[in-house]
């Protein structure tokens, strides 16, 4: 039996050392070794800055431009007087159906500012983690860096004398349908804003960066043989730099790792590789998530720090494996929206995501949208693996990168997201669409086409995925046989077989996945999406209220979990979200005209909009907890 196992950690972090701290006014320097989106938001290839000391830049000051007057206005110098507010930040997370809600959707111009003060003159790096949907940086009034998406990290490099400067970015989130238009459909609501949290460091002389941690298990998880690269980047002239390190657990070294003397160019880079073997290794899983401290240094210049998991993916006959033991998913999706601040995530609202996570008993989790760095770290530390959407997001059956650069533009969004995510050990596979329909569109054939080969050149340790749209599934295996493994979405019992019993329900999926199996014989297959909404404005056990979600994701998962073959489910989702003001339910309204749910709300949640457990909680975390 032909066994295919890749090894499963590739890491990719930028950071270097500088000899003196960076002091800003009101800010605390932050330990980049500490869980948090300051210690890995600079995992970029090539773009990332490097730096010991990294400063979170939390607090600013917020100005709404409604009638986007402010460039006009000078607004860019920053010296205007505006609200403080905490970042991350969205300045429309308060409304979400009503009149209020729809101006909160179509979106607005806002502006932050704040000062800062650096020591001593050199070169510098902004890092924003996020910033939705349009952003221009400013320093001291001249603009250093454009931006458009979100969730995706960037950093502007600037050149500062000694002393205090003004910073102060414009954030553009109008007209989400011409972000859908332009390759930046939203899977929730059109939140705007510095989204995610913003860093500042002092470039040194050299930086450390495309970090690559490859682990083979060996002799049934006695030893580990862990292949490390690295990229050093010289900032200086021509010279010889020496690059070494030390892998550490619990703050006692566990194994010494030497690159050797490296000669390289001035402002140039070069890749390095060094092996060392681990024995008795602490293996991370979902079980026992173990983490190492891996520290890399140029003495003097640069230091590269990161929590890491050591573990082994495989993927082949039909199955999925962790560290060479049969791995079947039990999850629930995110996305990450929290009332009132919507995705600008604090650090104990990612604290409670977790913790709904566990308390569902899920070792798994999907998210359709690339994730914070703070937040993958606390699933790192909590053993949960994420099912990752890196490509462009669209709903089911929608695509519209139909010409050659919007599909360049879809491929290298993916690389660069997977490139940024491979420090985590929680990623298990990358998948490249949303609910594609039938054997896909032109354009998203020749998508899956032109990434896969480059997606696994990049990371060949995890599996490359795509879901499909369980209404709509494939007839031919085509392009989708180039992947390593497939998601199917399921709504029997909510979108569809409405006029079928519970055991013609059961039969109706059985024969959709047999199917697929029969196409894909060779490919772990997972129940990516399945759930139903569960309101307070329905009666309990009637189609549409809690008891009634409650029932039928307990009965669906329970047939699943006895599905040959199957690597596990992913129920949709675990907190209710804010979606756009008109949404009623979607389709099956055409099928229950009567049904009332809350307007804006995707309810399909374990708990509700405000935090609150439903009953489908129990009742996913009964039929998790079956084995």
């Amino acid at each position: 039996m032909l066994r295919r196992l890749l090894p499963a950690a590739l890491l990719v972090i930028v950071a270097c050392a500088v000899a003196l701290a960076v002091v800003l006014s009101g800010d605390d320097p932050v330990d980049p070794r500490a869980p948090s989106a300051t210690a890995a938001a600079l995992a970029q290839t090539g773009d990332g800055p490097a730096g010991s000391a990294i400063v979170a830049l939390r607090d600013w000051r917020y100005r709404a431009d409604p009638d986007d007057r402010g460039r006009d206005r000078g607004w860019a110098r920053g010296t205007w007087r505006g609200r403080p507010v905490q970042v991350p930040h969205s300045p429309n997370a308060t409304a979400f159906s009503g009149a209020a809600g729809r101006r909160a959707y179509a979106g607005s111009v806002g502006w932050y500012a704040r000062e800062i003060a650096v020591p001593v003159a050199g070169r510098y790096a902004l890092r924003f983690e996020s910033a939705h949907h349009r952003a221009a940086v400013y320093v001291d009034g001249e603009n250093v860096r454009e931006h458009v998406g979100a969730y995706e990290p960037f950093s502007a490099r600037v050149a500062l004398q000694a002393g205090r400067h003004t910073v102060a970015v414009r954030v553009d989130w109008r007209d989400p349908e011409r972000q859908a238009d332009t390759g930046w459909a939203r899977a929730w609501f059109n939140y705007g804003g510095l989204n995610r949290p913003v860093t500042l460091m002092r470039l040194g002389r050299s930086e450390l960066g495309a970090l690559t941690l490859r682990t083979r298990v060996e002799a049934g998880g006695r030893r580990a043989r862990v292949a490390i690269g690295v990229r050093v980047r010289n900032r200086g002239p021509s010279r010889t730099l020496d690059v070494r390190g030390v892998l550490s657990r619990g703050g006692q070294p566990v194994q010494t790792v030497s690159f050797g003397p490296a000669g390289i160019g001035g402002g140039t880079s070069r890749a390095l590789s060094a092996t060392v073997t681990i024995d008795a290794p602490r293996l991370w899983s979902p079980d026992r998530p173990a983490l190492y401290d891996l520290r890399l240094v140029v003495p003097g210049e640069a230091t590269l720090e990161q929590r890491i998991g050591l573990r082994e993916i495989g993927w082949a006959d039909g199955r999925l494996e962790l560290n060479g033991a049969p791995l079947v998913l039990r999850g629930v999706a995110l996305p990450p929206d929290v009332r009132g601040r919507g995705d600008a995530l604090t650090a104990a609202d990612e604290t409670r995501i977790v913790a709904g996570l566990r308390a569902a008993r899920a070792n798994a989790t999907r998210s359709q949208l690339p994730l914070s760095e703070s937040l993958l770290a606390r699933l790192d530390a909590a053993g949960i693996l994420v099912w990752q959407e890196v490509g462009p997001w669209e709903p089911g059956g929608r695509w519209r990168a139909d010409t050659p650069a919007k599909l360049a533009a879809a491929r290298d969004r993916v690389l660069r997201v997977a490139e940024a995510g491979q420090a985590h050990p929680s990623i298990l596979a990358w998948t490249l669409t949303n609910e594609v329909a039938g054997n896909g569109q032109p354009g998203q054939q020749e998508y899956i086409r032109q990434t896969v080969p480059r997606l696994r050149e990049l990371d060949p340790t995890r599996p490359v995925a795509a879901d499909l749209w369980g209404s709509v599934l494939p007839n031919r295996p085509g392009v989708f046989a180039t992947l390593d493994a497939i998601g199917v979405t399921d709504y029997v019992g909510w979108y569809e077989g409405l006029d079928r019993d519970a055991a013609g329900q059961a039969a109706m999926t059985r024969e959709r996945l047999e199917k697929q199996r029969g196409l894909y014989p060779d490919k772990p297959l997972v129940v990516t999406e399945l759930g139903a909404a569960g309101s307070t404005r329905t009666a309990g056990a009637a189609f549409g209220g809690t008891a009634f979600q409650a029932a039928l994701l307990g009965r669906r998962l329970r047939e699943l979990r006895a599905t040959p073959g199957l690597s596990g489910a992913i129920v949709w989702n675990l907190r209710d979200y804010a979606l756009r003001p008109d949404f009623r339910g979607g389709s099956v309204l055409d099928l229950r005209p009567g049904l009332k749910l809350t307007p804006g709300l995707n309810e399909k949640g374990l708990y509700d909009f405000g935090g609150r457990p439903k009953p489908a909680l129990a009742a996913v975390r009964a039929a998790f907890g079956e084995r």
